[in-house]
């Protein structure tokens, strides 16, 4: 679990991780070498990562879709190392349900799109079925919104 110290770092990295240890120490009041010690064991456990989100409309990247995927029995693991190669695989996860993997992929146009089940997804042999939804517009996400970890601490 994230403690309050933790999650107001974290919260001040999110609004601007480029801000020195020394200024974050300033705001919270606390010293420059505890935000340093405090960010590194964040890292270190992986409850953290430091890394610039951008923007894929920003990018051209203006054709986004949900994939829901079938395969045969026993293969996710491998059709999911298979998809992963792909640059267009933005998020993609195992799961239960009606589908076994689901994704979110992004692509410059539809024609793009187009291509990648052609050339990718039609020559995974052990998909057996897809479900695809087009994302029409964004209502939250990574690039414009920050997840607030401070309620998610206390589940």
């Amino acid at each position: 679990m994230l403690d309050e110290l933790g999650q107001k770092i974290i919260k001040e990295l999110q609004d601007d991780a480029r801000q020195s240890f020394r200024e974050i120490g300033r705001k919270l009041k606390i010293s420059e070498g505890t935000v340093r010690n405090r960010v590194k064991s964040l890292v270190s456990s992986g409850a953290m990562k430091i890394s610039a989100i951008p923007n894929p409309e920003r990018l051209g990247l203006n054709f986004m879709c949900v994939m829901c995927i079938e395969v045969k029995v026993g293969t996710a693991e491998k059709v999911e190392q298979l998809l992963i190669k792909s640059p267009n695989v933005y998020y993609l996860c195992g799961c239960t349900g009606n589908f076994d993997i689901i994704g979110v992929f992004m692509f410059h146009a539809p024609r793009e799109f187009d291509v990648f089940v052609k050339d990718v997804i039609a020559n995974i042999p052990d998909i057996t079925r897809t479900s695809t939804y087009v994302v029409m517009h964004v209502s939250r996400s990574p690039w414009e919104h920050s997840l607030d970890v401070a309620p998610l601490s206390k589940i």
